[in-house]
């Protein structure tokens, strides 16, 4: 592993309060390994076995399930390097996983087998408690974003979701960075042309204007209206 991934363990939360001798020493582990993934491939399919914890180090990865209809849910998009993904399922006794991941991009992701984490002696137990410690909060956070998640899906018509959702990622001005409108559909359950379609809608109603990837709120009020 190269010097930008150990960089990427070390300011991952996961690794937060653990020293970077103990990340190089994790790393040279037999019970962690670093893949490489082309554009599209899979990194795990929902009939895998969760046996690991998995990291990205770089790249952009898709959480999603496919419906009965055949329909693409996609549930989460990991493009930030240092997050975990699929992480709860080594931890609740799941035989597989029901949901799969795949590459946005070429990514690498690193893993850690779960035996690591019930060594019960030896040098590593420090490590492991602290890493432990970690995953409690990371499990924490992302409940918190999934119930906002819950929220915006909530909503009873298309304008209400595209609403709440807007406001969900406003931070401190009326400038939003969007994500690809295809993934913006996934996330809202919605298809890409109704999405769309409502989109123009909302800039005909003077609610909001697009600057590229960049959706501009011009009337707040109006917005804040079908929250």
């Amino acid at each position: 592993m190269n010097d930008e991934y150990i960089s990427v363990l070390e300011s991952s939360l996961l690794f937060k309060n653990i020293s970077g001798a103990e990340i190089e020493r994790l790393v040279h582990s037999s019970q962690t390994g670093t893949k490489e993934y082309k554009k599209g491939e899979r990194v795990f399919s929902e009939s895998d076995r969760p046996d690991k914890l998995l990291i990205l180090l770089s790249g952009k990865l898709l959480v999603a399930k496919d419906t009965v209809s055949g329909k693409r849910l996609v549930l989460a998009t990991i493009d930030q390097p240092g997050d975990l993904f699929g992480e709860v399922y080594p931890f609740v006794e799941k035989e597989e996983y029901d949901m799969y991941v795949e590459t946005a991009q070429k990514s690498v992701v690193f893993s850690i087998g779960l035996d690591f984490f019930y060594e019960t002696q030896g040098r590593d137990r420090q490590m492991i408690d602290q890493l432990r410690e970690n995953l409690f909060r990371i499990f924490a956070q992302k409940a918190y974003k999934m119930n906002h998640r819950i929220r915006v899906l909530g909503a009873p018509g298309i304008r209400e979701k595209i609403a709440r959702f807007l406001i969900e990622r406003q931070v401190d001005g009326p400038r939003i960075r969007m994500m690809p409108r295809e993934e913006m559909a996934d996330y809202l359950n919605v298809t890409r042309p109704s999405l769309s379609r409502e989109l123009s809608n909302m800039v005909k109603d003077g609610i909001i204007r697009n600057e590229g990837r960049d959706i501009v709120i011009i009337d707040q009020d109006k917005l804040e209206s079908y929250l």
